[in-house]
């Protein structure tokens, strides 16, 4: 296991140091926290996280290892992962053969305090601090660009179309804004046939279908790069309005439909 010293920094300069135990280089993006005692490999792959450093609030993370049916996506959609301690080789092996930066030895604790009294931040993530100084460092953190504003559906969302569930009792339409995996796992042991449609669907497409269902997904919902039609006339709680949560979009009611 490595016992190169690196660090995260925070865009307000707030350094944190850690050991690198999985890719390395720099990782830029937005740190954030996550409280789940689980699912470190969801997580991950989750398309929710794309161009985030998440940080692990659970004190051991990698305890019980890999598999592939935890993956929430084909590929991690997280920049870095920051530990308390890292609790199994298999999980540092498979976060270094992906490219993810990985620290652990970090002070999560005060790192989360941070980022839930002053929000999420940009930040980076370095493998190695003799190969980037904090100087440096902060100087490109600080010329990245904020997430608000940020369009990232487009790099997750589905390009075409398709059937991800052929049996259930009830057609659901599935809008991928940064879809995961268990929700259609989800959808198909709650009895519905599930149908995956990109983002930037014709909302003539889901007439047919019993249900819509828009998925929550990364960067800020407020600048989708196009927001259907049906969305566009429906009320704040839609997903494109601002929530970042998975809901039947409430243009799916009746009275709302164009």
């Amino acid at each position: 296991m490595s016992t190169t010293i690196g660090y995260l920094l925070l865009e307000d300069g707030t350094v944190f140091r850690g050991r690198s135990v999985a890719a390395e280089g720099a990782a830029f993006g937005e740190a954030v926290f996550t409280t789940g005692m689980t699912g470190y490999q969801e997580t991950v792959t989750d398309p929710s996280y794309a161009e985030q450093l998440v940080c692990f609030t659970a004190p051991m993370v990698g305890n019980y290892g890999v598999a592939d049916t935890r993956l929430e996506s084909e590929a991690p959609h997280a920049r870095a992962v920051v530990m308390r301690r890292l609790g199994g080789e298999d999980w540092a092996l498979w976060l270094a053969e992906r490219g993810v930066v990985a620290l652990d030895e970090v002070d999560t604790r005060a790192l989360t305090l941070r980022l839930r009294d002053e929000g999420a931040m940009r930040a980076v993530a370095v493998a190695d601090e003799k190969a980037l100084a904090v100087a440096d460092a902060l100087e490109r953190v600080q010329a990245q660009p904020t997430m608000e504003g940020a369009a990232l559906v487009a790099q997750v969302s589905t390009p075409a179309p398709y059937v991800a569930e052929t049996d259930g009792d009830v057609r659901v339409a599935l809008v991928d804004f940064g879809a995961k995996r268990s929700i259609v796992r989800r959808l198909a042991r709650a009895g519905a046939a599930v149908t995956v449609f990109p983002h930037v669907c014709d909302p003539d497409q889901l007439a047919s279908y019993d249900g819509v269902l828009l998925s929550n997904g990364p960067g800020d919902p407020r600048r989708s790069s196009r927001r259907p039609r049906w969305c566009a006339r429906s009320s704040a709680a839609c997903p494109c309005s601002g929530s970042a949560s998975a809901t039947s979009c409430s243009a799916s009611q009746p009275g709302t439909r164009p």
